[in-house]
């Protein structure tokens, strides 16, 4: 708690009167920059050009208080290394002692705890959630005496926010460094003297990706498709027209496999559980029974599965509770006709594609990318699927691979990628990769791959 004490009366510090100011130069100083969260990290680091915080602050708060910035003094940049240096400044006027004011900027983000437990912002517990980070800018000024004569705060939340990026997101920053000093620099725009001594501002920007070398090439400035997910339809729009797909809940049937009645409908199935599983008799079966139905090529699917339930897998950390039967068994049908099938593997590492969580982009443009940290800039990890559902539907082969906690699905059709979407449980947007893939099977693989069965089947 000490060494958060100066920083506390720092914040709190009340604004001093300025009397009869006038049109005087004023010579802005420095701009210091501290991060809490990720003191080595790269993100937080000033852009090259600070013509846009200059500004911000020329067109604001120094023009309502009668003050005209000297261009001709270069503002230095200081980056802190340590937290116990926050709110101190180092006064050092030997080139600048004939000004009659001097203004210093200081900028950090912090980390949310630090600012709830000092109570700096009151927030409901549910907006607390949402919040990445906190970024305190501070404008001081001091005369000639180096008597501080104007302190103002603005406290600014960022909340990330779904955008059109595509991969994994990146956790160590709430946004692109482009984005969160765009957000600082419309922030200080905001400052005034007649302004409350510390105010809070939010600040939803777009959330950061990371680098991959698997999706990122496929996404990079393509168009979005959008869906529409508010009623109880996937409908999204393309050049052909409006696609309506529509995926109930599942049903769940619980399989007795010790049931030997010779009219038992899953006596096949129970004989390849005892054939093929281990301890078979220590584990809950079920049929997972799926309708999926393509208004646009008026087509009802109706999906078979079979899953293996074993309450003793929270034991072995490598084993999932739920998972379906490792075999062929799992059936495709339009209406009652068998047109394909499907098998399910779990945690499938993609052969030589990775993403790089010290590289980030936007999740668009990756011709913009920034760097988190020098020291980790090769550090790379193997994309892993937590799921693949590979298959064929009318002699055509498909796969389906979910990632990124679900976040992403990849839709293959005869081994190339047709479509990449983002959103968990239901699509937010997707990239039509392959312009020439037949909608009947994309249609059906985007229902496939939102489906409850792969979900939280009832």
């Amino acid at each position: 708690m000490k060494r958060h004490f100066k920083l506390i009366i720092f914040l709190v510090c009340q604004t001093l009167v300025i009397q009869s100011w006038g049109q005087e130069k004023l010579a802005f100083e420095q701009i210091q920059v501290y991060s809490s969260i990720n003191p080595t990290a790269n993100y937080w680091k000033l852009p090259n050009d600070l013509h846009p915080i200059l500004n911000a602050l020329d067109s604001g708060i120094f023009s309502k208080v009668g003050f005209q910035r000297d261009t001709n003094i270069v503002t230095k940049t200081n980056y802190l290394t340590k937290q116990n240096q926050l709110g101190k400044i180092n006064i050092n006027w030997l080139d600048t002692k004939d000004y009659t004011h001097h203004a210093y900027l200081e900028l950090y983000e912090m980390d949310p705890d630090f600012i709830y437990k000092n109570n700096l912002v009151l927030l409901n517990e549910s907006k607390k959630d949402s919040i990445h980070s906190f970024w305190l800018a501070t404008l001081s000024i001091f005369n000639q005496q180096q008597k501080k004569v104007l302190q103002k705060t603005i406290i600014l939340g960022l909340t990330p926010i779904t955008s059109l990026g595509i991969g994994y997101v990146n956790q160590a920053s709430a946004s692109t460094p482009y984005h969160i000093y765009n957000a600082i620099t419309k922030a200080l725009s905001l400052l005034s003297p007649l302004g409350e001594d510390i105010e809070y501002l939010d600040a939803k920007m777009p959330i950061a990706y990371t680098t991959d070398n698997y999706w990122m090439p496929n996404v990079h400035n393509q168009p979005r498709i959008l869906f529409d997910t508010t009623k109880n339809f996937i409908t999204y729009n393309i050049a052909n027209g409006a696609h309506i797909l529509r995926s109930p809940a599942a049903i769940l049937n619980k399989i007795n496999i010790k049931d030997k009645n010779a009219n038992n409908p899953y006596k096949n199935i129970i004989a390849l559980i005892k054939k093929n599983r281990i301890n078979a008799y220590n584990s809950e079966y079920y049929q997972v029974l799926q309708h999926l139905r393509d208004v646009k090529n008026d087509h009802d699917y109706n999906i078979e599965g079979y899953m293996e339930f074993n309450p003793d897998a929270a034991a072995y950390n490598s084993q999932l509770a739920l998972v379906f039967l490792p075999d062929s068994v799992h059936k495709i049908y339009n209406d009652k006709d068998s047109i394909g099938y499907f098998i399910v593997k779990d945690v499938v590492p993609e052969k030589d594609k990775y993403f790089y969580p010290e590289i980030i982009y936007n999740g668009y443009d990756s011709s913009k990318q920034y760097t988190l940290s020098d020291k980790s800039i090769n550090t790379k990890y193997p994309i892993v699927h937590l799921k693949t559902i590979d298959g064929k539907i009318n002699n055509t082969s498909f796969s389906i691979k979910l990632s990124a906690n679900n976040s992403i699905k990849t839709l293959l059709i005869n081994n190339k990628i047709s479509i990449i979407l983002s959103g968990i449980k239901k699509p937010y947007q997707m990239v039509l990769v392959d312009k020439d893939a037949p909608s009947d099977v994309t249609d059906f693989l985007i229902m496939l791959a939102y489906s409850e069965i792969f979900q939280n089947p009832n």
